[in-house]
């Protein structure tokens, strides 16, 4: 058996790869570990920002996500997480809310086609 590939932008989470100049080197990657700055109850999404291309990647190419989130920073709906953001401040920004499902080919259910197979939201005080 192969051993996990494990990246962690999170502090005091370690990784077993490190963070790679080019972003296609994370095909592979296991499980992603990185940060939201800001969480809607509403739906269970979380708001991710960045610059970092690598990031980026990590969060779509990763077969499992866990995103730490801080509490404080919930908000009750997408209108209010909308009044709170800038949309500019970064070259990437999402709504991050789970694992993409399709059953468009042959009736077959299929998840993960779009994304990570499992996302975990991890909200610390």
């Amino acid at each position: 058996m192969e051993a996990a590939r494990v990246l962690s932008v999170v502090p005091g989470i370690s990784s077993t790869v490190a963070l790679p100049a080019d972003p296609h080197a994370l095909a592979d990657l296991t499980l992603f570990v990185g940060q939201a700055a800001l969480g809607v109850a509403e739906n269970g999404a979380a708001w991710i920002a960045t610059n970092d291309a690598r990031y980026r990647a990590a969060l779509f190419l990763a077969e499992h996500v866990v995103i730490v989130l801080a509490g404080a920073t919930i908000v009750s709906d997408l209108h209010e997480a909308y009044a709170r953001i800038d949309i500019r401040a970064n070259a990437f920004g999402a709504f991050i809310a789970g694992p993409s499902k399709t059953a468009d080919i042959e009736q077959a259910l299929v998840i993960g086609a779009h994304g990570p197979k499992e996302l975990r939201l991890i909200i610390v005080a």
